[in-house]
């Protein structure tokens, strides 16, 4: 080797030993190959290893960061000190001095600034790991809030961190800049991406004009990943107290909820039954209300078993309506608890089930309750029979039915109606499909229903007695679509199709004896027999399609349609207008105009050709409903507007549900304006009365999220107003309302 070649040699040596900042900047136990140290200086003292100047540590997640570094291979203790940094996958920890052992993964850092991905950071004293999962401290000062300045933090005596999971503390106080606002005994805040961990909701705060001052309070307990319990307590001070639980749960096949609202009634507002209210005041006549719902789905591998239970039930007809702000209990409330469990093997289907039905009418104080105990039911669908064309499908049926009609008076609950039957329903149907092209399709069916009944009533007493029977008609249907002209205009970069669709449906059905049908106790619309007419409908569409889509876009749809009777009596169930009864149906015209991407047009109009006494022109349309939209959430301003008609072609008498509504949804959320606007309005244009509305507005204080929202809404004969505030830090999520509202 000549000296030029030896003196390069050395210098790469000398390169590559500064490279790596020593001779010692590397170095791994016999023991545990997975530990690396690199520093500037380092050397051995005593049995410890020294490390020196831009000190780094790699050891499985861990990476320690420091200026001094000692190790001892024995013991596995390390100690750290100057600007210390301690990264892992879920925590970063930076401090003055750090003692940690690496075989306990167990230790102590000082001074210490902390972060959890991707904004909580806090700062403590002293900081201590008592395990790979778990650290504690004495107390800290915590916060998501990203700018220099926080915002807000929270301050506390003592409490814990779980990786990953949560932040658990105790006497803590919230404070928005350096002003203390109020003082929780216990809290956790969630770490965990789903944002949940057992601990306090952020209460909410209000007033209502018929409740008084109300606070919403509830506690989250995360039991497990898969189950879960939120307990509320609720105080109003014109009305009482309420408590909620809410358990949520999912397991394998199995999944659903429960929950149950009570509420305790002060003594002040508790009326005798009977007696007549002086004032608009809160009142009511029981002592206690509850509300319980609940959903549970469950599957089994046999025979593809299904079992679903719903329950939606409250004590007095009329308790949501006094505590619940949801606006479609306004007229009515429709609810009802069912259980069913279904089997199906093929095209096979076995079912059992059990419900009740409630519709409770908020302006008349009564309610309708529609029971089925039990229903079992067997499907054959489709079934092919040797090599005849079509299918078969056959329906069995029993159900016992009771219908009720209640109404609610101060003293007590009059029945206004109370039938209970039986019903054996057998119904086979075939069809077949004539013709089966693109652009014309045919289908004849044949259907039977035959209906059997224990008990009848008696056509001379009107008396329901024992007495069997049996009621039964024939269906034959046959249905042309078609057949579909189109027609597709080409441009530069798109496309547009045309397609016209005409239909036409003819139905016969067999007459029901008259003399056995005056005997039938009816309970529900399935007692009602189908009729004969024939239906024509029009549609007309407008597909689109750009250079860039895959798939076609309906930009318009149009459809109109009229059914003519061949009995017009039977089709219109005995109900006249204007002493005739009609025989053809309302002309139904269903627009729905697409031709922007998040802009929308839907209408619906019906004319009433039979409305001859009308007394304008326009209230000959039965109904008209309008709905404009504009959907693009990433625009600084979208919303709705709706206006809809409805009147009973049979009784155009003004009555709750014979009237003309208008209502809409503007929503403003401008980028970089803190403000956020949430408003829906709801006008009875017949009444000339605001039935409900709602302004809700979100202040974003960067890390701090203030809601507040004004609800107005009309009970009894005056408005109802109540307005509510509620908060949010980061993950710390605001209490809902029993119903789950915000």
């Amino acid at each position: 080797m000549n000296k030029k070649t030896f003196y390069r040699t050395i210098l790469v040596i000398f390169a590559v030993w500064l490279w790596n900042g020593g001779i010692d900047s590397y170095a791994q136990t016999q023991d545990d190959k997975s530990l690396s140290i690199k520093s500037e200086v380092s050397y051995l003292e005593n049995n410890r290893q020294i490390a020196r100047g831009n000190v780094e540590i790699s050891w499985e997640e861990y990476r320690i960061y420091a200026d001094y570094i000692e190790y001892d291979p024995n013991t596995k203790d390390v100690v750290a000190q100057g600007r210390v940094t301690m990264c892992s996958n879920d925590t970063v920890l930076s401090g003055e001095r750090l003692n940690f052992n690496l075989k306990t993964r167990s230790g102590v850092i000082y001074d210490t600034y902390g972060q959890v991905p991707p904004t909580v950071r806090y700062k403590t004293d002293k900081l201590s790991q008592v395990d790979n999962e778990t650290l504690k401290f004495n107390k800290i000062d915590f916060t998501t809030c990203s700018q220099c300045v926080p915002r807000w933090k929270i301050t506390c005596s003592k409490g814990k961190i779980k990786k990953e999971k949560y932040i658990e503390m105790s006497n803590i106080v919230l404070k928005i800049k350096k002003v203390p606002i109020f003082y929780l005994p216990y809290m956790r805040y969630p770490l965990n991406p789903d944002g949940k961990a057992t601990g306090f909701l952020f209460p909410r705060l209000g007033r209502s004009d018929l409740r008084g001052f109300f606070i919403m309070n509830s506690f989250f307990w995360d039991i497990k990943p898969n189950l879960d319990l939120t307990l509320g307590v609720d105080y109003f001070s014109k009305a009482g107290i309420g408590t909620s639980q809410e358990l949520r749960y999912l397991f394998n096949n199995v999944s659903g909820n429960i929950k149950f609202y009570y509420f305790k009634y002060k003594n002040g507002v508790i009326l005798p039954k009977g007696t007549t209210p002086t004032s608009n005041t809160f009142y009511t006549y029981n002592n206690s209300d509850y509300y319980l719902t609940a959903d549970h789905k469950q599957s089994l591998s046999f025979l593809n078993t299904k079992i679903i239970a719903k329950v939606d039930k409250q004590s007095d007809a009329n308790f949501l309506r006094l505590f619940s702000s949801n606006f479609d209990s306004i007229l009515r409330r429709t609810s009802g608890s069912s259980i069913s469990i279904s089997s199906s093997l093929k095209n096979m289907k076995f079912s059992a089930s059990a419900s009740q039905n409630d519709t409770y009418y908020t302006f008349s104080n009564e309610s309708r309750t529609l029971r089925y105990l039990p229903v079992v039911t067997f499907n054959l669908n489709q079934q092919k029979i040797w090599k005849l064309p079509g299918y078969l499908s056959l329906d069995l049926s029993y159900a016992s039915i009771k219908r009720q009609g209640k109404s609610y008076e101060a003293d007590d609950v009059i029945y206004t109606t109370d039938i209970q039957t039986n019903r054996l329903n057998i119904n086979p149907s075939y069809r077949l499909r004539l013709i089966d092209v693109p652009w014309l399709n045919t289908l004849l069916s044949f259907s039977a229903k035959n209906s059997f009944y224990p008990k009848s009533i008696d056509p001379e007493t009107d008396e329901i007695v024992n007495k069997p029977l049996h009621l039964s008609y024939q269906t034959v249907v046959l249905d042309f679509k078609g057949p579909v002209f189109s027609k597709i205009f080409e441009f530069k970069n798109s496309k547009l199709k045309h397609l016209i669709n005409p239909g036409i449906t003819i139905q016969y059905v067999t007459k029901v004896n008259p003399e056995k049908r005056a005997q039938l106790i009816p309970v529900d619309n399935f007692d009602n027999p189908d009729y004969s007419y024939v239906g024509f409908y029009f549609t007309t569409r407008l597909l689109g399609k750009t250079s860039t889509q895959k798939s076609p876009t309906e930009l318009l749809s149009y459809t109109i349609s009229q059914d003519y009777y061949f009995d017009p009596k039977e089709a219109n169930r005995n109900r006249q207008v204007n002493g005739v009864y009609p025989s053809f149906s309302e002309l139904r015209n269903t627009l729905r105009l697409r031709l922007f991407k998040y802009f929308s047009v839907d209408a619906t109009v019906n004319f009433n050709h039979y409305a001859t006494t009308a007394p304008t022109f326009l209230d000959r349309f039965s109904r008209l409903n309008l709905s404009i939209a504009y959907t693009n959430k990433k625009s600084p301003i979208y919303g709705s507007f709706n206006y809809s008609r409805y009147i009973n072609m049979y009784n155009t008498e003004k009555d709750y549900f014979n009237r003309d509504t208008i209502g809409g949804s503007l929503n403003v959320d401008v980028p970089g304006f803190p403000l956020k606007l949430d408003s829906k309005v709801y006008y009875d244009l017949t009444d000339k009365v605001f039935r409900n509305a709602s302004f809700k507005i979100s202040f974003d204080y960067q890390c701090i999220y203030f809601n507040t929202e004004l609800k107005l809404y009309k009970y009894q004969n005056r408005i109802e107003t109540q307005f509510d505030i509620g908060i949010t830090l980061g993950n710390l999520g605001m209490v809902k309302d029993f119903l789950g509202l915000d």
